[in-house]
């Protein structure tokens, strides 16, 4: 009977073994959007504007950030909140001027760590901020208009 026993014991635990030798890893996805550019002036010959407020609009969920001393700003979303080709819109403002972008270009790279997959999609969206014309610039401007036309017509 002990013999039957260590048998038994000794056919369990090969079988252990060859289940644990032959088990392959169970691999997970990380997937994210990061959502970049990079802030000019388009009043100063395209400078990049440090320290400008950025906000981010991708499928309504929107988040801020500010420009860092090139210019650069970058925004990260989870996946389920803003996946590949989503519809995105950045605003950028900075001592009274604005711009706002509706034009991304999609990038997406794919790398394999180990048993992990990363899936990095990247939106790039450069912003040209221009000064804002309140509706007193523009009353200003359009009386101005009207009267170069007058003076051009006298002539």
């Amino acid at each position: 009977m002990k013999r039957l026993y260590n048998l038994f014991l000794l056919s369990a635990m090969l079988i252990v073994m060859l289940g644990a030798v032959s088990a392959t890893p169970v691999c997970s996805i990380f997937e994210t959007t990061f959502i970049s550019g990079i802030i000019t002036d388009t009043t100063n010959g395209n400078a990049v504007v440090s320290g400008a407020d950025i906000t981010v609009n991708c499928n309504g969920i929107i988040k801020t950030t500010t420009s860092d001393s090139d210019g650069a700003y970058t925004v990260e979303y989870g996946i389920s909140d803003c996946p590949l080709y989503s519809d995105i819109s950045v605003s950028a403002n900075y001592n009274g001027l604005n711009g706002e972008s509706n034009d991304i270009s999609w990038y997406t790279q794919n790398t394999q760590v180990g048993c992990l997959n990363l899936i990095v999609n990247v939106a790039c969206a450069n912003v040209s901020i221009v000064p804002e014309f309140g509706a007193l610039v523009g009353v200003l401007t359009v009386l101005g208009a009207l009267g170069m036309f007058f003076v051009v017509r006298r002539k």
